[in-house]
């Protein structure tokens, strides 16, 4: 949505241009910390969520004078009330502002999507040496956990057209994959045009043709949840309790962590997965 401005220098004040329904004093009490901050309009509910590695300066390069657009100043110019939390760190930040932005709904935050039709391809063996790929959604199967699972998709049909793009990329059969009906005998619609190697009437083994989808999807295959159960990432002071790629929450002790486990676990997030994925080296198992 907004550009990453922890690198700005801090602003003086001469160079921003505070609404006039703020009070500007919060300005001074606010940290030099990661965290989150939330910009509040006229109701309790937040207009934006942001995150930065040094809360003070992400929230005053808002108010700077050379806004990159006009939604940027039209959000500078509707706040009225400014809250933060701060983190143990940058991670942190970035797990509890994709978490406040699913719980809040703040009305400008359009990048961190909504997870209620998150779908994914299972690849199963639908006879020997043939696999096909099954669209599952995050209602029916869990995405963190599931081994076989290809590809985080906000619906269907970008899940269809992904596996389209990859059919024609890799010449597979878009009858194996379920994208067009398959007649007894007869090739598929794009045999004919040497677009499909011919696996739907045997100028191909399945098995062959399998190998190639799996390789055609292997650049979007999830990671498999690699622990029993919940494991922690330690970030300065606090740990992050993780499970099934799912933040939990973080804590600082030990009765901390086990108020967090006996808590309801929440749905799959995409955006906290691919969070979590790229520093997963750094996961321990816990208990």
């Amino acid at each position: 949505d907004h550009r990453d401005l922890h690198s700005f220098p801090t602003r003086r004040s001469s160079d921003l241009r505070l609404p006039p329904q703020l009070d500007s004093a919060v300005l001074d009490d606010l940290p030099e910390a990661p965290g989150v901050y939330l910009f509040y309009g006229e109701n309790a509910l937040p207009l934006y969520v942001g995150k930065g590695k040094d809360i003070r300066q992400r929230v005053l390069a808002h108010f700077a004078g050379d806004h990159g657009s006009a939604r940027e100043m039209a959000l500078s110019q509707q706040v009225r009330r400014i809250d933060w939390r701060e983190t143990a760190g940058e991670i942190g930040a970035l797990l509890l502002e994709a978490e406040l932005v699913k719980t809040l709904h703040p009305l400008h935050n359009r990048r961190l999507r909504a997870n209620e039709v998150l779908c994914s391809w299972h690849l199963a063996e639908a006879e020997p040496g043939l696999w096909r790929p099954r669209l599952v959604t995050v209602v029916d199967t869990d995405l963190g956990r599931t081994p076989d699972l290809y590809g985080l998709f906000k619906d269907g049909r970008e899940a269809r057209k992904v596996l389209e793009q990859l059919a024609a990329e890799h010449g597979l059969c878009p009858g194996l994959l379920g994208l067009e009906k398959l007649r007894p005998g007869r090739p598929c619609t794009a045999q004919p045009l040497r677009k499909c190697r011919g696996a739907c009437v045997g100028k191909e083994p399945v098995s062959m043709h399998s190998g190639r989808l799996m390789a055609a999807l292997a650049k979007v295959r999830l990671k498999t949840w690699p622990f029993p159960g919940p494991a922690l990432l330690r970030e300065g002071e606090g740990l992050h309790l993780i499970d099934g790629w799912r933040y939990r929450g973080t804590a600082g002790s030990d009765e901390e962590l086990a108020a967090l486990a006996e808590a309801p676990e929440g749905a799959f997030d995409a955006d906290i997965y691919k969070v979590l994925v790229k520093v997963a080296g750094r996961l321990q198992s816990w208990r």
